[in-house]
């Protein structure tokens, strides 16, 4: 992932203090974001929007996963090992909605 470009008229410093946990925290954050960290701390300090770098496109692809899943588990009643079935099947929906659920949620904490 290439580096963030440098904000436009940037002159000025401001030191803080935090505590180790707290820049582990900030790095990751930023890392995230695909921002520096000052480009992260100065986004989220002026209440500017953060940009998910989550796909859309990955979204819609696992939502449509999601519609499969249910689809097969309609489909399977009377066929042979349909309680094996029908669990591996939820497995795997529950993963997809977890992953989705996840997204969804580092996408509004990011904004």
């Amino acid at each position: 992932m290439p580096r963030p470009k440098r904000a436009q008229g940037v002159t000025s410093e401001i030191h803080i203090r935090v505590t180790s946990d707290e820049k582990d925290i900030l790095h990751i954050q930023a890392q995230k974001a695909g921002l520096t960290v000052s480009e992260y701390l100065r986004r989220c300090s002026l209440n500017k929007r953060l940009y998910s770098r989550v796909s859309d496109k990955a979204v819609a692809r696992l939502s449509s996963l999601c519609g499969l899943q249910k689809h097969l588990l309609m489909q399977i009643s009377g066929l042979p090992h349909e309680a094996t079935l029908r669990n591996q099947l939820n497995s795997v929906l529950a993963g997809i909605t977890a992953t989705l659920r996840t997204i969804v949620m580092n996408d509004e904490g990011s904004e």
